[in-house]
């Protein structure tokens, strides 16, 4: 029981530690962003706009992409599904033909 106790006090602490680690990472990154976006003194209007602009943009390559490799997969599976059915339907026909 005392070495399961001093297991978890050890587990405790590293997970407090990388708690403690993430957060200060987390809270410069902030800063530094903070720190970036007054050098840059950009306007957040135009920030927004030109990422609303991004993501449409991604949005529609995405799609662009993913649409034809859907309609090739669905295809594909029908096709396999097509060579199943017909090898369970002769698998019928031919044991009541044999049988």
């Amino acid at each position: 029981m005392k070495n399961k106790f001093k297991s978890f006090l050890r587990r405790a602490k590293a997970v407090i530690a990388a708690g403690i680690v993430a957060a200060t990472a987390a809270v410069t990154t902030v800063c530094a962003s903070a720190e970036t976006a007054e050098a840059g003194s950009s306007m957040m209007s135009t920030v927004i706009a030109d990422a609303g602009e991004q993501i449409t943009a991604q949005f529609s390559d995405l799609v662009m992409t993913i649409v034809p490799v859907t309609i090739g997969i669905l295809g594909s599976g029908l096709i396999i599904f097509g060579i199943f059915a017909l090898i369970k339907t002769s698998k019928k026909i031919f044991g009541k033909v044999a049988g």
